[in-house]
């Protein structure tokens, strides 16, 4: 299902020949109706047998809503300013089907109010969270001015489950009596999670039936589980006698669909306690969660397969548009997104920093004041589907006077009231909604010293692990947070917490006279992007009159896959020997002042080559220049006569020189050598970054990567 036509709230996609248009709900439908854009006129004139609705006139219609009539009037305002057609779908005096409206899409209509109650202007276009979206399909019938909507609300996206379920040598025996069965303890006493799910599966969920590699049957569910001793026509020991049985009309699939068709895809999913594990195997259990983005993968990788029609879910259409384009195509619409507000950033840069939040979720944005560092934080995460409207990016600025992590995770007040840090909201939502991406941006992050209110932070990212699909860390707060005189029960609802997978953390700094540098500890444990190339006539070159639309993304397109180098064996082996052997050769110019990189720069230098290769973002140079000069030079800085040796030996591996066999004031003839030359370095930015820094270095006896 593709969308081949949007404006606004309003979109049309190309799975259904009778479709008009889809609305997505917002305040106008529980008020009047709505504006139907002019690219969606002629759409509805179609559905009308293409009679058209003359200027000032208006035409009764009918809306069938479950199977009940109501009616409306299409109008055509009589606008004299404007030359075009104003089309309103209008029932302004239909309280029926108005209340049937709010009562329908009773989570929009109670978000909305409150918003606009609580909101500075009751006039503004509040957005409801993209993965709450509600919506109106408009299908025309055989008679004109008559449609057919159907109400896709969150109570009727929630309605169905997806299962998983293992038969093995049981799917011939359960088939034929149309059931599921499993046991409810082992022979030993204990239960397991894959059994206790059959307590979850309720009339109407949906269940795919896996044996001997593919998926043969996919059935719906009629009743309820049951206690039920194991059926005859099922082996029988002594002791799993007493389980649980589900009744449920299996659907035989043909051609059967092969695991090997769509396992790799499923696996990137991460389901949580889901059928499929990390190598795209089949994990030993029985009744597993699935979900319905899964389903749809499927049914897209066997569009041979005769689906059953129960099976057919309603996607949500800008996710699914989404998950057709590769990474390249997505990054690609989010620069024209960023562009269509106005904003012009260098080659390379979005692709650069989307790899850097994928190799590790804390970035730092470095640079002179008034680079855009800040907007490039705010314009990504809207093109993702991440804003302040939707709590899923969050802009806190750094206090002078913040000086230990109380600051920023929260602390308890002289009453014993626990106060949360402006983090800690946002990491317990990202953690109760692990689908989506939560973006937080620190700005002016070393306007206090860092490793002071940061370092707890910084050493809880380090402890990530992965438990099942997810990736965890230690807890965020201690027992010693909290007091036992707190009114407000805060340590039940922040005490488990730790960073969520979906967490990103992104710091903008300035480097001048008012801020604190960083240590190597903060440094080692980002990616450093520099803001310092400025082009004011950039925007000269620019096309901004092409319009684009953010995309929706689930937190697979930014979540890190390795922790650690050895995720990446065997299947990488060749690239990460050619990649180690190469910063080894760094490390041999970098130990005489004891500047050499460690283990972890190691890996997560690893991890950015391989991403930005296997998704075609970067030629293998080019990724390594843009990590050595994010993770290895900002550790140099000094004035000893060691330093600039250093800076010369570097220059040479970046260039392919031989400066550093000579003596003298060597910064100009350096530079003039980059300009002349620089087409065909190794790593030209990076020697760029080394030339201004022994320019430094000659003309102010120190220098340091902050230029």
């Amino acid at each position: 299902m593709a969308i081949i036509k949007q404006n606004r709230s309003w979109y049309k996609t190309d799975d259904n020949d009778n479709l008009i248009a889809i609305k997505t709900v917002d305040w106008s439908i529980f008020k009047y109706g709505s504006h139907i854009p002019l690219n969606f006129i002629s759409d509805f004139e179609e559905a009308n047998n293409r009679e058209h609705i003359a200027k000032g006139e208006s035409v009764e219609i009918e809306l069938i809503v479950d199977g009940q009539t109501y009616k409306a009037r299409l109008i055509n305002i009589n606008r004299k300013s404007i030359d075009h057609d104003t089309l309103q779908l209008r029932y302004d005096s239909n309280n029926k089907l108005i209340d049937l409206l709010k009562n329908k899409f009773s989570y929009s209509y109670n978000y909305l109010k409150n918003k606009r109650e609580n909101g500075e202007n009751t006039n503004r276009q509040y957005k409801l969270p993209e993965e709450k979206k509600e919506y109106l399909r408009f299908c025309k019938t055989d008679q004109a001015f008559k449609y057919k909507v159907k109400l896709i609300s969150e109570d009727y996206k929630a309605d169905q489950n997806i299962w998983w379920v293992n038969q093995g040598q049981t799917m011939e025996a359960e088939e034929n009596e149309g059931i599921l069965w499993a046991p409810i303890e082992s022979k030993g006493g204990t239960t397991q999670y894959h059994w206790e799910t059959m307590t979850e599966v309720k009339p109407g969920d949906i269940i795919l039936h896996y044996a001997n590699g593919a998926l043969k049957y996919v059935s719906q569910v009629k009743e309820e589980a049951v206690k039920s001793e194991k059926p005859a026509s099922m082996e029988v020991d002594d002791w799993n006698r007493e389980g649980r049985l589900v009744k449920t009309d299996y659907y035989k699939l043909k051609p059967e669909v092969s695991l090997g068709q769509f396992n790799q895809e499923i696996e990137e999913l991460d389901i949580e306690k889901g059928p499929i594990n990390k190598l795209g195997g089949v994990n030993q259990g029985y009744l597993f969660y699935f979900t319905k983005k899964a389903l749809t993968i499927i049914q897209n990788k066997s569009k041979g397969t005769n689906w059953p029609e129960f099976t057919l879910l309603e996607e949500d259409p800008m996710v699914a548009e989404a998950d057709k384009l590769t990474t390249k195509e997505k990054l690609s619409q989010i620069k024209n997104y960023i562009k269509a507000q106005g904003y012009t950033y260098p080659d390379n840069l979005i692709e650069n920093f989307y790899l850097s939040l994928k190799t590790k979720p804390f970035v730092l944005l470095a640079g002179i004041s008034g680079t855009g560092k800040t907007k490039l934080v705010e314009l990504f995460a809207r093109a993702i589907g991440c804003s302040s409207d939707n709590d899923r990016f969050k802009l806190i600025s750094v206090k002078p006077d913040w000086n230990d992590s109380a600051d920023l995770l929260g602390y308890s007040n002289i009453r014993g009231d626990f106060q949360p840090g402006p983090i800690l909201e946002t990491i317990k939502k990202a953690s109760e909604d692990p689908v989506n991406p939560y973006l937080v941006c620190l700005d002016e992050m070393n306007l206090a010293r860092v490793e002071y209110y940061f370092s707890d932070f910084l050493s809880k990212m380090e402890t990530r692990h992965y438990a099942g699909d997810q990736i965890k860390t230690d807890r965020l707060l201690s027992e010693n947070d909290f007091d036992q005189n707190d009114s407000n029960d805060s340590k039940a609802k922040y005490f488990d917490l730790h960073i969520p997978d979906n967490l990103y953390l992104i710091g903008t700094v300035n480097m001048d006279e008012t801020t604190h540098p960083f240590s190597k500890k903060v440094l080692d444990r980002a990616n450093t992007i520099e803001f310092n190339q400025i082009d004011l006539t950039a925007f000269l070159e620019e096309d901004y009159s092409d319009q684009a639309q953010s995309l929706k993304v689930t937190n697979q397109f930014l979540k890190t896959k390795y922790l650690n180098l050895k995720d990446l064996l065997p299947a990488k082996k060749d690239e990460v020997k050619r990649t180690t052997e190469e910063l080894e050769r760094l490390n041999e110019i970098l130990k005489k002042a004891n500047l050499q990189v460690g283990y972890r720069i190691r890996d997560e230098i690893n991890f950015y080559i391989v991403e930005a290769l296997d998704k075609e973002l970067l030629a293998k140079n080019t990724a390594f220049d843009k990590e050595i000069l994010q993770k290895v030079l900002p550790r140099i800085q000094g004035s000893s006569a060691i330093i600039k040796e250093i800076l010369l030996e570097l220059f040479d591996f970046f260039s392919g020189s031989s400066f550093s066999k000579e003596n003298g004031q060597l910064s100009n003839r350096v530079w003039k050598y980059y300009q002349a030359n620089q087409e065909s370095f190794k790593y030209p930015e990076s020697a760029e970054k080394i030339a201004y820094m022994l320019r430094r270095f000659e003309e102010d006896g120190f220098t340091s990567y902050w230029l």
